[in-house]
């Protein structure tokens, strides 16, 4: 078969033996009960994508503090008040044939005050780089401390309740993005940016604590956007020497959150490589790395292994087409969905009910 190599197992840094390279990116359903529990339909959904041939399902992020809730209808993994609705959900996807990983996330300036019940907690009071967020709360010692300890708790629920690993969000703007950002860290203190161990310090200390809370044995991935498009921002070169510093801390997976793999870059980079390569390239060979960005058809998916990367993410397509791993594996590339043109198709599509009206808004152009 031309797309074998998407089906082939992969062994990860001797902790988890995947079935296949096909990783379900971790998104957003507005699917969540208001007390932060998964809803049966969310369950479900990610249950299918396992059944269907997905080897490792990646759950929509889940707030570890409450000052961090960023969604409505979020999920969160914040008390152990949560553990049997964690529990539930790992076990569904476990019991589907994929691996489980719970990503665990704080918005930091995303935050919305009406869902953390008071204004973000944030590197510095600095709004986010589109100047949408509320003015933030610029955390003090104790409030970094307070969070550094919710990302370990939130990992040792995480696998107590049998998830088979977790991955930490520091991608896309988040808190961990925020720190490591001189344009959203304006801090003159040990959690700022004059050194590269202050500009660091933040998510080195989160992944040694969280090795510590779930033990050397348990997968952690960790995802990062590999630049930040902004003067005040970082490249990809600044992405490679963070994960120099903290890979050896305990990361097992990189997952590089990238725009449109293959397509035109930002910026010129060394013999034309997409940043995802890049790192690959810098990462030790037992780190395997996650790209992503973009992928609906087959031949995109084998152009990320083509490039040396271990494992490919799918995001939106497997909102449209539920089935895409077993279509490709039976060759029925025709009878894969790609797009939707009216509600409808909306309406067909197997996602939880909450989040259809957010896929109208988001596919279907007026």
């Amino acid at each position: 078969m031309a797309y074998e190599p998407l089906f082939q197992p992969l062994s990860v840094n001797h902790k988890l033996d995947l079935p296949n390279r096909l990783v379900m990116a971790p998104m957003t359903t507005t699917a969540g009960e208001l007390d932060g529990s998964f809803s049966e339909q969310e369950i479900a959904y990610l249950a299918q994508r396992a059944r269907a041939g997905i080897g490792l399902i990646m759950t929509p992020a889940c707030y570890c503090h409450k000052s961090g809730h960023s969604f409505e209808r979020q999920v969160g993994c914040h008390t152990d008040d949560l553990l049997p609705s964690l529990s539930a959900c790992a076990g569904a996807i476990n019991a589907a044939g994929a691996a489980s990983f719970l990503q665990i996330h704080h918005g930091g300036n995303a935050a919305k005050r009406h869902l953390s019940g008071g204004p973000p907690w944030a590197p510095s009071a600095v709004h986010n780089r589109r100047g949408t967020s509320e003015l933030p709360h610029e955390m003090t010692d104790d409030e970094i401390e307070t969070i550094v300890a919710s990302f370990a708790a939130a990992a040792q629920r995480a696998r107590r309740a049998g998830f088979t690993g977790i991955e930490i969000h520091g991608a896309n703007t988040y808190l961990f993005q925020q720190f490591f950002s001189p344009f959203t860290n304006r801090r003159t203190d040990r959690w700022g940016v004059q050194t590269w161990e202050n500009r660091t310090r933040f998510s080195a200390e989160v992944v040694r604590r969280v090795r510590e809370a779930v033990g050397a044995d348990y997968p952690i991935a960790y995802r990062l956007s590999p630049e930040e498009d902004h003067p005040d921002g970082y490249d990809t070169e600044d992405a490679i020497r963070l994960l120099d510093t903290i890979v050896p801390l305990g990361i097992d997976i990189v997952h590089v959150s990238s725009w449109e793999y293959g397509a035109g870059l930002r910026h010129a980079y060394p013999n034309g490589s997409h940043p995802t390569r890049m790192i690959r390239e810098a990462m030790p060979p037992q780190i395997p790395v996650i790209g992503v960005g973009g992928i609906t058809l087959p031949d995109q998916a084998m152009r990320v292994l083509e490039d040396g990367v271990e494992l490919v993410a799918i995001g939106r397509e497997l909102l449209l087409d539920a089935d895409w791993a077993t279509k490709v594996r039976a060759g029925e590339l025709e009878h894969i969905r790609t797009a939707v043109t009216n509600r409808a198709e909306i309406d067909e599509l197997d996602v939880p009910e909450r989040m259809k009206d957010y896929l109208a808004r988001f596919f279907i152009s007026d």
